[in-house]
């Protein structure tokens, strides 16, 4: 019912760091959020992969990256639909030695080079995100029972002291451990579950974490401007006839500006003017400027000096699939 895609939070990172100097007092914590991202991305893909390879000889429905609102906003890595119930699993895609606390809700993990680190138990975050689920659940009219499990990628990885209110998975084991719940009696039909997936992809909203400067607290003006060469990783890309030329490579790029303009969406704001677009990008022409915005087709309002250029996520993840497509002659 919903795929697996590539997370705007990752790609929104990785154009902070590169627009962020390197001196800067957040570079070392905008660095390990990427890393954590990246991390859980990689983690929730193997997770998809294992219900691309297996087929379920019972009706279901699988959501991966499902965004809903009930009491609170809460995301869930996969949701799994059957007769029997709903199935919340959640992906720690943490390297080490794992050991569980006895006393408190948290696992800590040791490295080999020594290094030890903690972090929340995943049973905190199922327990929540199963009272969320209930009560969207609830709010919907919906009684099923809501299992949960957390999924580790890595098959060779130790554990110490598991805790007993905890199912923990490796992914291979994720089929068998559904086709053991379904075993168990159902409790709605075929109509009913085909009805509550409808629901779920109806209510679900992509997760929106743009403008990240505002989410970092990094101001506009530390970012560096201008337009970046792909070929050497460089800024101040000057525009000429055809493009965009590198003063440092000699690179042309006729579509440099795509990923500027991107970069400008998910860090700084949705909303740009030709003014805004054109110190960005550090160009002189209002009539260049004015015809890239039209070309790229994007949404505004206001006329003539008033005029705002407005994305969304649409918007954004369309600019980004343009951008990975075009490559610098």
């Amino acid at each position: 019912m919903k795929e697996k895609v590539s997370s705007l939070k990752a790609i929104g990172l990785e154009a902070l760091l590169r627009r962020l100097p390197e001196h800067h007092s957040r570079y070392a914590d905008i660095e390990n959020e990427l890393r954590k991202t990246r991390a859980g991305e990689n983690g929730e893909r193997i997770l998809a992969n294992v219900f691309q390879q297996y087929q379920f000889p019972f009706k279901h429905y699988v959501f991966h990256d499902v965004n809903l609102q009930s009491t609170g906003k809460f995301q869930i890595d996969t949701l799994f639909l059957f007769k029997q119930g709903a199935v919340i699993l959640e992906v720690k895609n943490i390297a080490g030695h794992i050991r569980f606390s006895e006393e408190h809700n948290q696992m800590t993990r040791t490295l080999e080079n020594g290094q030890v680190d903690a972090f929340e138990c995943p049973s905190v975050q199922l327990e929540r995100n199963k009272i969320l689920l209930e009560d969207w659940f609830h709010a919907h009219h919906i009684s099923m029972p809501i299992y949960q499990a957390a999924v580790f990628p890595r098959p060779q990885q130790q554990f110490e002291n598991l805790r007993k209110d905890l199912t923990l998975l490796f992914p291979l084991e994720i089929p068998v451990y559904l086709r053991r719940l379904s075993s168990f009696h159902p409790t709605i039909d075929v109509s009913q579950l085909t009805d509550i997936a409808n629901k779920i992809t109806d209510a679900h909203r992509e997760y929106d974490p743009f403008p990240l400067t505002t989410t970092y607290g990094i101001l506009p003006s530390e970012l560096l401007p201008g337009v970046r060469c792909k070929q050497c990783g460089s800024f101040g890309m000057q525009s000429i006839y055809n493009g965009w030329g590198c003063r440092h490579c000699g690179k042309v790029d006729p579509h440099a500006h795509v990923q500027a303009l991107l970069d400008y969406f998910m860090l700084i704001d949705y909303r740009i003017s030709n003014k805004e677009f054109r110190r960005f990008l550090q160009l002189d022409s209002v009539q260049k400027a004015k015809r890239i915005l039209g070309q790229l087709g994007i949404p505004f309002e206001g006329e003539k000096k008033g005029r705002f250029y407005v994305a969304d996520l649409k918007v954004i993840r369309e600019l980004h699939d343009l951008s990975a497509s075009k490559v610098p002659k």
